[in-house]
């Protein structure tokens, strides 16, 4: 059964079983509180007819012998159509009777003295009041009984619950009306989010709920579109990594089959070919720089790993110390190819681990060595910029990265210029590895290039 019809038909039996019980409990006690009053009436009669009736005997002359007679006009004089009478002699013998008075209970042998024994029953689908009392006469004690009718407020009570009983089918039948259309209008919120969940699920990762209330629905629905949008951002962060992942992959199976193509292709044609010294040392050249690229590219791919699972313990480095090992790593290189490698730094300490910084900084010159054609110039320099932080900058004047490239250069394997990287044996994994080994440094490195006129790598690390 829906969560609507739950609602509809629950409400609908609570208001029945509500209205019916107390509208039960209301009639049955108005009818208590008339039932007690007419008792009380016939009570009150009966006590007064037989203060009558005693008073009547008193004056009576015994030697006329007429008690009958009395007896027989006041009971005509006091019998009406509410009102019927018997009157008992000491033997408990009926001496007169009204016309058509009831066979009530039998309370004679109840009654003791001044004692007045009342009871209700019913005769003849009539309901009456039964009360029998003694009267006190010289002659002998005789006993009044009475029969006060109230078949009209037993009638009265039945008309009361038929008219309740039409009264609550109608307020039950309105009741339905109204509480389809609230019901409608509280589930509706839920029906739409429901919808909206249905949407998400089929793949809709922007649909949202409407908040049409600023109760609990609304609430609930507000928190669904919070949570919605947590989610929807994480599958979209999971497609982007997957992705990047598929790119990887795929950049990663291309590096590693093009050196492996040509390191096979010139085996085989060593092993099985007859060639002369010249091709020969060609060949093995070839195979040599193949290899050593296929080389670089995974210990490249080792570090990057490494840097992603380890944790480094931070020593203090010395600034001048650093730029003099790097410049002499990397002057041969430069001064090959013409490059101008100028290196500047204060006597300062940072903490950093020692090879790993040592890496990002070879890694960012030999970028910038790559991206200058001819006559180039290359400047290191580091500077404190506060008390507790240091920035090294790398300055190049080489071909410079469009605006639109500087957001992916730090991804692995992303090439901005592929013919050109290929020439000098890369792999696009050198930015990945510096910003990893930044990160581990709980630095920043921020990019600033203009196309044609260079590129400026700023780091800051702590001192």
């Amino acid at each position: 059964m829906k969560l609507l019809w739950k609602l509809f038909v629950s409400t609908l039996i609570i208001t029945a079983l509500t209205f019916s019980i107390g509208g039960y409990l209301f009639i049955s006690s108005i009818f208590q509180t008339t039932l007690e009053r007419e008792k009380e009436a016939a009570i009150s009669e009966n006590k007064l007819l037989c203060g009558y009736f005693s008073t009547v005997y008193s004056t009576i002359d015994n030697s006329r012998n007429t008690p009958m007679v009395t007896s027989n006009s006041l009971i005509e004089g006091f019998t009406n159509k509410d009102t019927t009478l018997r009157i008992y002699n000491n033997d408990r013998e009926v001496i007169i009777e009204s016309d058509d008075t009831p066979q009530g209970k039998d309370l004679l042998s109840n009654v003791d003295g001044s004692t007045l024994v009342h009871t209700t029953i019913q005769y003849r689908n009539r309901y009456y009041v039964q009360a029998v009392a003694a009267i006190q006469t010289p002659n002998e004690n005789v006993y009044l009984e009475s029969y006060h009718e109230i078949s009209a407020l037993f009638e009265y009570r039945a008309q009361l619950f038929q008219s309740y009983r039409k009264t609550m089918l109608i307020m039950l039948l309105l009741n339905g009306v109204m509480v389809s259309l609230i019901t409608w209008l509280t589930i509706r919120p839920i029906q739409k989010l429901s919808k909206t969940t249905r949407e998400i699920a089929g793949g809709k990762y922007s649909s949202r709920a409407e908040i049409y209330t600023q109760d609990e629905v609304g609430a609930l629905a507000a928190d669904f579109n919070q949570m919605a949008d947590t989610l929807e951002t994480k599958i979209n962060d999971l497609e982007a990594a997957a992705v990047r992942q598929q790119d990887f992959m795929g950049s990663f199976a291309h590096e590693l089959k093009t050196p492996l193509t040509s390191i096979i292709g010139y085996s085989d044609m060593l092993r099985s070919k007859a060639m002369s010294a010249e091709n020969r040392i060609l060949a093995a050249d070839y195979i040599f720089s193949e290899g050593k690229r296929l080389e670089s590219l995974s210990l490249k791919l080792l570090d990057l790993l490494v840097a992603q699972k380890r944790s480094f313990e931070m020593k203090a480095v010395s600034l001048k110390t650093l730029f003099d090992d790097i410049y002499g790593i990397m002057a041969p290189s430069f001064d090959g190819e013409g490059i101008i490698l100028e290196v500047n730094a204060e006597n300062a300490i940072i903490y950093a681990e020692p090879d790993l910084i040592k890496s990002l900084l070879i890694n960012l010159l030999d970028n910038s060595r790559k991206a200058i054609t001819s006559q180039g110039k290359v400047i290191v320099s580091a500077r404190r910029i506060s008390a507790a932080e240091y920035t090294i900058m790398v300055e190049d004047n080489g071909k410079g990265i469009q605006e639109q490239e500087l957001t992916r250069i730090t991804e692995a394997f992303y090439i901005v210029d592929k013919s050109r990287s290929r020439a000098y044996g890369g792999s696009g994994l050198g930015l990945t590895l510096c910003q990893r080994i930044v990160e581990l440094h709980d630095g920043k490195m921020c990019f600033e290039s203009v196309l044609g006129q260079g590129t400026t790598v700023n780091l800051r690390l702590r001192g």
